[in-house]
């Protein structure tokens, strides 16, 4: 299981658990939210490319007052009525020195709501330091729960995998195994059976909600596919928009591999094989590969049986228990 993000090179944040953090910098910031927040560069343009390291927001008032203890210098710092009114009561000299207390630390930007005016000095400061401005016209409270929202998701704990994610029957299959072994190729099969790509060869894989996976595709390849002998294609270009989704919650691994002959594979299913992603176990499937076998009917099978496993049927247990049931009643009757 690999976990390199490519977005991470020379900046790591990890969890408790020890899983990837990413990093955001202002500019997804403006990006993504540019027209839902009407957000606009006021000062600081050079410095977009700053870090985003907490998923959360302050407002620094008390570091106005000149409070700076406990000042949370790395969030997005947001300016509404109370902060904006205050500075303009302040005297120049006054203004002067918080605003340069301010900046001495490693703030990564300021957002200022309700299409406010920033004091001259603080936009002054926030050019020459390279600070990002940026004005909103949403109130204080869109600002603030939009940009937090954000961030929580942008935070969350992630996987970069090398599979194949597929939506088969509402289940979210996540395909691995060794380059070569036929997983695209089984996708493609699944997809011409009417099930919905969600990511080939690069996997992003995020940690929501508590131990919930979901499997996202990169921005960068989207819905492409590689087959080897006839190269890049584009599903949804193929097939539709209708064969593909962004997004999609893991509910079973299955990992393809060579049949090896001189291994002992699971014909029973009564024990539950699982791995481990994110700290979050998810059910795990062995299946061997070999000329002949149809593996797109084995994982829409495999994908149909862990849906009746979610709702507490469980056929090789259940088998297995009448089996049981039955040698002992046959014990019996040969006693009596």
């Amino acid at each position: 299981m690999e976990s390199y993000n490519p977005a991470l090179e020379g900046v790591r944040n990890v969890d408790e658990r020890g899983a990837f953090l990413p990093v955001v910098r202002v500019s997804d910031l403006i990006e993504k939210l540019s027209k839902e927040l009407d957000l606009r560069v006021l000062a600081g343009a050079s410095g977009t490319d700053r870090l985003l390291r907490v998923s959360d927001i302050n407002r620094p008032g008390l570091a106005l007052a000149g409070y700076l203890d406990y000042f949370a210098f790395d969030r997005v710092q947001v300016l509404g009525n109370t902060e904006t009114h205050y500075m303009e009561q302040l005297d120049d000299d006054v203004l002067q020195k918080r605003v340069e207390s301010i900046f001495a630390y490693d703030v990564p930007c300021f957002v200022v709501s309700r299409g406010l005016a920033p004091v001259p000095a603080l936009l002054s400061m926030a050019e020459d330091k390279g600070v990002p401005m940026l004005g909103s016209s949403c109130t204080t409270a869109e600002v603030i729960s939009r940009i937090i929202v954000f961030l929580a998701d942008e935070f969350v704990p992630q996987e970069w995998v090398h599979g194949v994610v597929m939506d088969v029957y509402g289940v979210g299959v996540l395909l691995l195994g060794k380059p070569g072994v036929g997983k695209s190729e089984a996708a493609l099969d699944l997809v011409e059976r009417g099930h919905r790509l969600v990511a080939d060869d690069t996997v992003i894989i995020k940690r929501r909600r508590g131990n919930l996976l979901f499997a996202e595709c990169s921005p960068m390849i989207g819905h492409h596919m590689e087959i080897r002998g006839l190269g890049i294609i584009d599903v949804t270009g193929i097939f539709g928009a209708g064969a593909v989704r962004d997004a999609k919650r893991v509910g079973l691994v299955m990992e393809l591999e060579p049949w090896d002959e001189t291994r002992e594979y699971d014909r029973l299913g009564i024990e539950e094989e699982t791995c481990t992603i994110l700290g979050v176990e998810v059910p795990k499937r062995t299946i061997p590969v070999s000329p002949g076998r149809n593996m797109a009917i084995i994982i829409e099978v495999a994908a149909l049986n862990q849906r009746l496993k979610e709702m507490g049927v469980h056929a090789a247990r259940d088998l297995d228990k009448k089996l049981i049931e039955q040698m002992r009643r046959a014990a019996r009757l040969d006693d009596e």
